[in-house]
């Protein structure tokens, strides 16, 4: 067994304003031999300028620049060099809190069964890190099998497909061969694997993560049409995969619907929020596939059987939310 505990991977791409503060925060808790690997994938500002001037006398950090092939190829990339018992994906825009890896060693060292190691997030925007809102939000905490935490961050509606949400045991990503490989929406497929092929999860109480919001980000611009359909692609990828690597079952029925619900509506609110009509191809897929799902409420019954409805009230909540924004 590998003498290193954690390996962090940092895609990078043109984020001199915000690498540093990034790194830095990691640099406060990761200490050699657990190592951090940037991979700077092929940015054209200062951002390789400045990850030699304060990191490259530094053992633990580790530095490989590669041709520009977006954040999968990076982050691929970085799991074929990391060291580590576990990875952590971590983005360069973002900040990890004091206390992450030292829990997780604890945690490794009491229970070594773990695969999956979960923590709550939050989001704050550029510029006011002191202000911030839940992201990630876990609601039981400890020891538990990782479907299960994944099922409950489906249903309060938290659950993120975003990789820096865990940290995962290595091998468990070597042993089922689970890789990026996409350039956009990477991480759907990715992270339901981790989740469906883990076994325990460890939960723990703290905010670990803050992800920044800034302007001009992928995650925060105005998608455009071929945005939409490669969010759907990834989905219906990453639903695909749930069906095939469970057996038929009541439980992979609930976690079925569970995923299908968390999914179609952050797909019809990413439109709303972009202020563009939700394509008539989400709406067919979601009578297609709710076709014969049980409904428990009266918002899935109205999701599936009248999905214009639905979107037509959302779009009433979510006008009001931006007028108010303005």
């Amino acid at each position: 067994m590998s003498d290193t505990l954690l390996s962090v991977i940092i895609p990078t791409y043109n984020v001199e304003k915000y690498i540093v503060e990034c790194v830095d925060s990691l640099l406060r808790q990761v200490k050699a031999p657990n190592e951090i690997i940037i991979v700077n994938d092929g940015s054209t500002d200062g951002t390789l300028a400045l990850i030699e001037q304060n990191y490259a006398h530094i053992a633990q950090v580790k530095v490989i620049t590669i041709e520009n092939g977006g954040l999968g190829n990076a982050r691929d990339t970085g799991i074929a060099l990391a060291k580590g018992q576990f990875l952590f994906f971590c983005d360069p825009d973002d900040v990890v809190v004091d206390g992450l890896v030292a829990e997780l060693a604890s945690v490794a060292e009491q229970h070594p069964e773990t695969d999956l190691f979960c923590f709550n997030s939050c989001v704050y925007e550029d510029g006011h890190i002191e202000v911030t809102s839940p992201k990630v939000r876990h609601e039981q905490f400890g020891l538990q099998k990782a479907q299960d935490v994944f099922m409950r961050l489906l249903r309060n509606g938290s659950y993120t497909s975003a990789v820096w949400n865990y940290v995962v045991r290595k091998s468990l990503i070597e042993q089922h061969k689970l890789r990026f490989v996409r350039r956009l929406h990477e991480d759907h497929n990715f992270t339901l694997s981790v989740f469906l092929k883990s076994q325990q999860a460890w939960v723990s109480h703290q905010v670990y993560y803050k992800q920044r919001i800034r302007s001009g980000s992928l995650t925060n611009s105005t998608k455009g049409e071929a945005f939409f359909y490669q969010r759907y692609d990834a989905f219906m990828h990453a639903y695909n995969t749930l069906n095939s690597a469970m057996p038929k079952s009541a439980w992979r029925s609930q976690l079925e619907k569970a995923y299908l619900v968390h999914s179609f509506r952050l797909m019809i609110y990413l439109s709303l929020y972009n202020r563009t009509p939700v394509p008539e191809y989400i709406c067919n897929a979601i009578r297609f596939m709710g076709r014969n799902l049980k409904t428990e409420n009266f918002k899935e019954w109205l999701l599936f059987n009248r999905p214009e409805l639905f979107i037509a009230l959302q779009h009433y909540k979510v006008r009001r939310e931006l007028k108010r924004a303005a």
